[in-house]
């Protein structure tokens, strides 16, 4: 291994205050993660089945590897466990309010919308996208009645952890953010939840009698559009989709601003959009698309990308009057222009009439909201729960399972972690550039693999004694009383901002702090904790070998602690004081989640980020085990608290302590 080194101390310093980067430098993040998205497309691109039997094959596998990505398991064995609340007649159609079972102990809250007159019907399972009041939105009430009212079953359902499914019934909850990355520390997604719940619905209508078993459809915009697009590729069972404002390609998904609910872990690395759009063929499709959709994700360009390739199978399938796309003249959303599409294109397909022209919808007229409510807000089942107390009861039973274990192997449940964290080995040569010193900091850059690391040091009185002060909020943001303090025995204070922070930060956190980098890296195989370990394990090998360390400790707050936990079990001379960190990532409690500022959009106040969630990290260990496996004495807990922020009382603390040292006894 080796470290080069540029020594820069007549360089003029580029920025003001003590970052060593220059401004165009600044963005490296989001050009690395455009690269690396480009570069995952090309390999990953569709390559179009020439015959049926060549299509069978590859969508057998690519659906067996989404559900290993899911981490979610459909049985559609399972008994629906129907629960109705009430049946409200109108003009020309009634809705009944219901329940069903998705997954065991698991309800979901629906409205079926069914017309009057002699059936069975045609059906269409209709998902909303991202509004918080879920099946109540506007755009999903005017499909519904658009649909019953054309002589179509429907079944509107609330996505997983919204509204009647939210935290508090009947409130508005953004799914996504730490709550739905929540669900990934279980070893599941929301994705595949959503899946399940919706194949489900599909379970639901073919039960029913006034139902059409073989004629049932799929329809929703964003992040409907999104559900209607996995719902149709993983159940063979939707006759016709029509997915809107939702296709454009993995690719612009990496570098967009998206909803958890809509990544595919590792996605990029094996498929690209038009692999997933593969799995409907032949059945019919319209990709629904707006002009004047301000999300770039879903522009028709980008659309069209992945339309293009997909067209080629559908004509080798002899099929090319089963794909199509509408382009609405109108803004991102289920417009008047694409439920018009959607009716005609269900009435040729669903029906077998007309031509699959857009066609006027019926008139209509929405039902008071409060009429169609299916649960009483005080008294809801347990069954219906939200994404707080799912994730209470699975992660405490593996938890259960963690603490019944007899031993673990070190070396397994390290090589475990490594894999979890998607953890890069360092590479053979790093290169450091050294700055002018300024207002007695040295100042420089570590290049490490493709990262670029921004560092400042504070040299001490003491050789060799060395100590790593991290925030994730970067470095700028530590004061100079803590690293005085942290330097006042003399050890040489070096601060660094980890990857996506700081000097390193993607300028974009309109959706939330690291929901960016989180979401954008898990695309690419990759994960932000795996990131900030590689940074840590890296500035750590230069100081030993560039300036002679021979002890170095860490003292690191929150996000930056447990990411820091992780390098000091992966290694074997870390020591390190974990501020404000979680003695485990279960989710215990929850603080108000939600509000919806106009201005500045959805906003949560946990303590912590979606940088909380590790793809399986509840079904590996947790927090408690990471400590064990790196060894007890080694780290110091200051201020630790629950997943959502809560200190953690004396009680609390004293159990933790137990646990850990129950657990280090189990290392072999």
């Amino acid at each position: 291994m080796k470290i080069k080194v540029w020594n820069l101390e007549e360089a003029p310093f580029p920025r003001e205050g003590l970052n060593p980067l220059e401004p165009s430098e600044n963005c490296m993040v989001s050009m690395l993660l455009k690269r690396e998205a480009a570069k995952f497309t090309r390999l990953s691109q569709f390559d179009a089945p020439e015959n049926e039997a060549e299509l069978k094959k590859f969508q057998t596998e690519l659906r067996a590897k989404i559900w290993e990505k899911f981490g979610t398991v459909y049985d559609g064995t399972l008994p629906l466990d129907t629960t109705i609340y009430g049946k409200i007649q109108y003009d020309g159609y009634s809705v009944t309010k219901l329940t069903y079972q998705s997954v065991p102990g698991v309800h979901v809250t629906a409205l079926l919308y069914v017309p009057d007159g002699d059936g069975p019907f045609p059906a269409v399972v209709n998902m909303h996208g991202h509004y918080a009041s879920g099946k109540f939105g506007l755009a999903i009430q005017q499909t519904a009645l658009a649909l019953v009212k054309s002589g179509y079953v429907c079944l509107s359902v609330d996505a997983f952890g919204v509204y009647e499914r939210a935290t508090t019934c009947q409130t508005l909850e953004y799914h996504g953010s730490v709550l739905g990355n929540s669900m990934l520390n279980l070893g599941q997604t929301m994705m595949g939840a959503q899946v399940v719940d919706n194949m489900r619905a599909v379970d639901l209508l073919q039960s029913l009698p006034c139902v059409i078993k073989d004629r049932i459809g799929a329809a929703g915009a964003s992040g409907g559009g999104n559900q209607t697009m996995w719902l149709s590729a993983m159940d063979e069972r939707i006759a016709a989709s029509m997915p809107v404002v939702s296709v454009g390609s993995f690719e612009s998904y990496v570098s967009g601003i998206n909803c958890v609910c809509e990544l595919l872990i590792d996605g990029l690395t094996f498929t690209d959009e038009a692999g997933i759009l593969a799995l409907i063929a032949p059945r019919p499709l319209n990709i629904g698309n707006s002009l004047f959709d301000v999300n770039k994700t879903f522009s028709v360009a980008e659309m069209l990308k992945t339309y293009h390739l997909v067209e080629t199978l559908y004509w080798n399938l002899g099929k090319h009057d089963f794909l199509t796309y509408t382009i609405a003249n109108r803004v991102h959303g289920m417009t008047d222009e694409h439920r018009e599409a959607m009716l005609g294109w269900f009435d040729l397909h669903l029906k077998g009439i007309g031509g699959g022209r857009p066609r006027p919808e019926p008139d209509y007229e929405i039902p008071p909201e409060k009429e169609l409510y299916v649960l009483d807000p005080e008294n809801r089942p347990e069954t219906v729960c939200s994404t707080v107390s799912y994730c209470l009861k699975v992660g405490t039973e593996l938890r259960k399972k963690m603490l019944a274990a007899e031993s673990f192997n070190k070396q397994e449940k390290l090589k475990e972690l490594q894999n979890m964290l998607r953890l890069k080995t360092l590479p053979a040569e790093m290169n450091l550039t050294r700055y002018k010193t300024l207002k007695g900091f040295e100042r420089m850059a570590l290049e490490s693999g493709d990262h670029l690391i921004p560092i400042v040091m504070k040299t001490g009185s003491c050789p060799g004694k060395f100590r790593l002060l991290l925030s994730p909020d970067g470095k700028n943001t530590l004061s100079d009383e803590q690293i005085a303090r942290c330097g006042a025995d003399g050890a040489t204070v070096v601060m660094f901002d980890l990857f996506s922070s700081g000097e390193t930060a993607e300028r974009n956190d309109i959706a939330g702090k690291f929901h960016q980098p989180v979401r954008q890296l898990l695309w690419l195989g990759r994960s932000l904790p795996g990131e900030w370990v590689f940074d840590i394990l890296s500035v750590c090998r230069m100081l030993r070998e560039s300036f002679a360390a021979e002890s170095i400790d860490i003292e690191a707050e929150r996000e930056a602690a447990w990411c820091s936990l992780f390098a000091a079990a992966l290694t074997d001379d870390l020591t390190l004081k974990a501020v404000d960190m979680p003695g485990s990532f279960l989710f215990r409690t929850v603080l108000k989640i939600f509000k919806n500022d106009p201005a500045k959009g959805m906003l949560e106040n946990f303590l912590y980020s979606p940088m909380q969630a590790i793809p399986g990290f509840l079904k590996w260990g947790d927090i408690s085990l990471a400590i064990a496996l790196a060894g007890q004495d080694r780290i110091t807990l200051s201020a630790p608290r629950m997943f959502d922020g809560t200190p953690l009382n004396d009680a609390d603390c004293a159990a933790l302590t137990a646990e850990i040292s129950a657990l280090s006894a189990k290392i072999r």
